[in-house]
């Protein structure tokens, strides 16, 4: 948490609220106890250049510039606002940076395992070569990612969860999206059928995108750009619904811990 909706959220809101073309005059840092050292340096160093667009790329915020992107990883807590007037500091807040219109924009993170770093434009592919594919991107085979699902011997759910094959979905959206494929998450990825994972492909989509027009899901923190909370997880059917009735069988919603993560399904519904 975050997963690929609320990353997204983040990007088109930031991507709205920093004026396009303005250059970044400043920057301050606070904390430096984030998951990896702050660049001090290189940031500085991209003083009076523009930000030309923001994107994601699986879980990661890419502030693009002329020769650079400025790549920011949320961890579980991390958020970015805006300030016009930027006077009281947060106790979580990390570092923020100042455009030439006098607007800061200030990353904050209660548990510090968000990160920041500058990567150059021909070093972006190899940044990020070992992640899979997007589930949001007409161009994605789905066809080639069943293939290579269905050679594998882990839980479906497991494998839904590996950035290195498809990137964005975490432990709620893998739940989430089994369930409305009826597909149980323990059923071992080379066993569910290809007409099932054209069911879980089309139900990624749908849910993902979904997702991201509620404005993502907030289990405890997670706040937009704008400081909004999402609204997707009023509509969980299995996630974090431990022993409440399943919304179309009526039997108990069951949970399992799978690879250290708490997992979520309807043992009537995902036989």
């Amino acid at each position: 948490m975050p997963e690929l909706p609320e990353v997204e959220v983040v990007c088109r809101e930031l991507s709205d609220l920093i004026p396009k073309n303005k250059s970044i005059a400043n920057w301050d840092f606070y904390r430096p106890d984030i998951r990896f050292k702050i660049p001090k340096k290189k940031l500085q160093n991209l003083c009076g250049q523009p930000i030309t667009a923001v994107r994601r790329r699986a879980k990661y915020i890419l502030f693009e510039l002329r020769e650079h992107f400025i790549v920011s990883h949320l961890g579980m807590t991390g958020s970015w606002r805006k300030e016009l007037n930027f006077s009281v500091r947060g106790k979580h807040d990390h570092l923020s940076f100042e455009l030439a219109d006098g607007s800061h924009f200030i990353f904050n993170d209660p548990r510090r395992f968000g990160f920041i770093e500058v990567v150059e434009k021909g070093e972006l592919g190899k940044r990020f070569a070992g992640l899979g594919v997007e589930p949001l991107q007409p161009e994605t085979d789905f066809e080639k990612l069943t293939s290579i699902f269905k050679a594998l011997k882990s839980p479906i759910k497991t494998a839904l969860m590996n950035q290195k094959l498809i990137v964005g979905i975490g432990n709620i959206y893998a739940s989430e999206i089994l369930y409305a494929s009826r597909v149980s998450p323990l059923k071992k990825a080379s066993k569910v059928t290809r007409e099932q994972y054209g069911l879980i492909w089309k139900n990624t989509r749908v849910i993902l995108e979904k997702a991201i027009s509620k404005g993502g899901s907030t289990i405890e923190n997670y706040k937009s750009a704008m400081g909004e909370s999402g609204g997707y997880q009023d509509e969980f059917f299995v996630y974090g619904r431990e022993q409440e009735l399943c919304r179309i069988c009526h039997n108990p919603i069951k949970m399992k811990v799978m690879a250290g993560r708490s997992t979520f399904w309807c043992a009537s519904c995902q036989k």
